[in-house]
């Protein structure tokens, strides 16, 4: 059974959403309620610290990492199309490396040695293989 938006959101916000809600797709599809809602900077905030606390209610705290987050929610941004209202299903169809290839995605901007660095897991690192525009 597939639960809308709203809901979603409530129970994320309020850390009552199970955890089966919330695999990979599950912050896409958060990134993108948040980018459609709010302007960039705010939705990246209302994603990084929603998804820091909701790991932490849930005792996951080492497996939150800022960069990445934020990262995903700055490719998402720039792949949006402004003016042009689209679903999440047809978004995501367009965006297939997304879903499929993730790490892909954010390898072409970032390498591996600055994504798993510490400093990157705690705070926002800047791109060191090109922007991210």
């Amino acid at each position: 059974m597939t639960m809308q938006d709203r809901e979603f959101l409530n129970q994320f916000e309020a850390h009552t959403l199970d955890p089966s809600y919330f695999g990979h797709q599950g912050h896409l599809r958060l990134a993108w309620l948040y980018l459609n809602s709010y302007p960039l900077e705010t939705a990246i905030s209302k994603v990084t610290t929603g998804i820091s606390s909701y790991a932490e209610s849930l005792g996951a705290t080492d497996k939150f990492q800022h960069t990445l987050t934020e990262a995903i929610v700055r490719i998402m941004a720039i792949r949006l199309e402004p003016d042009t209202p689209v679903s999440l299903e047809l978004f995501l169809a367009r965006n297939n490396d997304l879903v499929e290839n993730i790490w892909g995605v954010v390898g072409r901007y970032y390498s591996q040695e600055t994504l798993n660095s510490e400093l990157a897991k705690a705070q926002f690192v800047e791109p060191d293989l090109r922007p991210i525009t």
